[in-house]
């Protein structure tokens, strides 16, 4: 039938491994991440300025906070709600009441927050200033406070990878934070935090903190995670009747 004439390539497995090879780097999709090598990370200190000045343009977002059961040094012991640059929030926060958790419905706007308890309606408006005691919504998206400040004064490790954070593709960097910025999120924190944050890799907004709060007088450590949502959405936010 006459002899088969194969290509040079299949004839050499040398040269056809080496063909495949150069194929396989022209090929759309298969030389890895696009830009560089999978493990080529930014440095996190620029991801934390790039984030922190992100966060100060945010207009709204919607924030979640869940404490660990064990840290009980910390009287807040979870909230969620929805926050505007302008200072206005409504929302829940769940605080311990004489060792048992109980659940607070809270409105701001124009400067005074109205608190609404287990039962009975909301209170009368008080400053927001006066509010310490109690929990300040409004720090998330201080231009000089919250979230801004918890990226800007942060001491930042090497940035460790790249992955989902609920749903969002995320760099995930391990950082130190003072107790002064942890403090507007979670008051009661008195000692060194060490966390990790996840930000954007697209947009470079924070999307989620997890906090290793301290316990204070020898007590269990615990997370607190902060979760964010819904950037710029719109907020409406009324005064209760």
């Amino acid at each position: 039938m006459g002899e088969h004439r194969y290509p040079a390539a299949v004839r050499s497995p040398r040269l056809l491994t080496t063909t495949l090879a150069a194929v396989a780097l022209l090929l759309p999709g298969c030389s890895g991440t696009p830009g560089g090598p999978a493990d080529e990370l930014p440095a996190a200190t620029d991801l934390l300025s790039r984030s922190a000045a992100a966060m100060a343009r945010v207009t709204s977002v919607g924030i979640d906070i869940q404490v660990d059961p064990g840290l009980t040094t910390v009287p807040i012991r979870g909230a969620t709600g929805s926050l505007t640059a302008n200072g206005d929030a409504v929302g829940s926060a769940t605080l311990a009441q004489g060792g048992a958790p109980a659940e607070f419905e809270f409105v701001v706007v124009g400067g005074s927050i109205y608190v609404k308890g287990p039962t009975g309606g909301f209170s009368p408006p008080i400053p927001v200033s006066l509010a310490g005691g109690f929990y300040d919504p409004t720090a998330a998206l201080h231009p000089q406070r919250g979230l801004v400040r918890l990226l800007a004064t942060a001491t930042p490790g090497g940035t460790q990878g790249r992955e989902d954070a609920d749903g969002v593709d995320s760099y995930r960097v391990p950082a130190t934070f003072g107790p002064e910025a942890v403090a507007t999120l979670v008051p009661g924190v008195t000692g060194t935090v060490n966390g990790m944050l996840w930000i954007d890799a697209t947009t470079s907004r924070l999307v989620k903190a997890e906090l290793q709060v301290p316990g204070g007088s020898g007590g269990a450590s615990g997370p607190v995670t902060v979760r964010l949502r819904d950037f710029d959405a719109p907020v409406t936010v009324t005064a209760p009747a």
